[in-house]
């Protein structure tokens, strides 16, 4: 669950520039090829093309730090579950470490974002802008699993039943769960209102005649800091999981994220198109 919640963020963060990179081929394509995807897709012309090569070719050269971040914190909380007990204080410096790296990518998400958009014509954009709003519509009315903050969005202890069901709890682990979820409940607004306001902003930039790096790269940092914060949350809440859990729980949970993990890279190895 924490897993997936700091990949979404860390999505979510440069989206900026992510909804412009529509997905490349397979094998480690050249940054050409990708370009060329891209212009195709954008409908760019030659011109066009050649002045958002470097750019292209900057953003694919990070692409390993996307899935070095992934995969090492999905590793990091493997290593947790299957040990006898959590130390929390490795997993909060090993958490730390992993989003710190991630913060060097802002200026080059926002540099990124300002140089499509410059390239982008206005239809474009319109389209892209369009796109987002129905995205951030869909997860209003609670679509999205997690993100759903609907009239009729279920409460703390609903999610908490939820969460028992799903890891088969007794009653009274469902009990000793409860006050984790709430807490986690309560940091969940926080979170949800730093995810929607990348998407406004970026969405406020597609309709300007130009981008603006300033308010854009301060917006990203932003929602950086909100999980950045919170890492030492996220440590604690798996160190009091662990602590309810017992072994054949935790056996179970890992078997479940290594097949995801295995379910990843075999999509990503022969998916015809992928960014990361």
């Amino acid at each position: 669950m924490l897993a997936k919640l700091f990949w979404k963020i860390s999505a979510a963060l440069f989206i900026g520039f992510g909804i412009l990179l529509t997905g490349c081929a397979k094998d480690d394509p050249s940054s050409e090829q990708v370009n060329t995807v891209i212009a195709e897709r954008l409908d760019l012309s030659e011109e066009q093309a050649a002045r958002i090569q470097p750019v292209t070719a900057r953003i694919l050269a990070e692409r390993e730090t996307f899935r070095k971040f992934r995969t090492s914190l999905y590793d990091q909380i493997l290593v947790q579950l299957k040990n006898e007990s959590v130390d929390q204080e490795e997993l909060q410096n090993m958490l730390y470490s992993s989003w710190n790296q991630m913060e060097h990518m802002i200026p080059k998400a926002v540099n990124a974002f300002s140089e499509y958009h410059a390239v982008l014509s206005e239809e474009k954009r319109n389209e892209f802008s369009e796109k987002l709003e129905n995205r951030r519509e869909r997860i209003t009315q609670g679509r999205r699993g997690f993100w759903r903050f609907s009239d009729e969005e279920p409460n703390a202890e609903e999610i908490n039943g939820k969460i028992a069901d799903r890891l088969d709890l007794t009653p009274e682990q469902e009990t000793e769960m409860l006050p984790l979820t709430e807490k986690l409940f309560i940091e969940r607004d926080e979170i949800q209102q730093a995810r929607f306001s990348i998407f406004d902003e970026v969405i406020v930039q597609l309709n300007n005649e130009s981008a603006d790096t300033t308010r854009l790269e301060s917006n990203l940092r932003s929602g950086w800091d909100a999980i950045h914060q919170r890492i030492h949350l996220a440590a604690e809440t798996i160190a009091s999981v662990h602590a309810i859990l017992t072994k054949e729980q935790r056996t179970a949970i890992v078997e479940k994220m290594e097949r995801r993990k295995d379910r990843w890279e075999k999509r990503r190895q022969r998916s015809g198109y992928h960014w990361f």
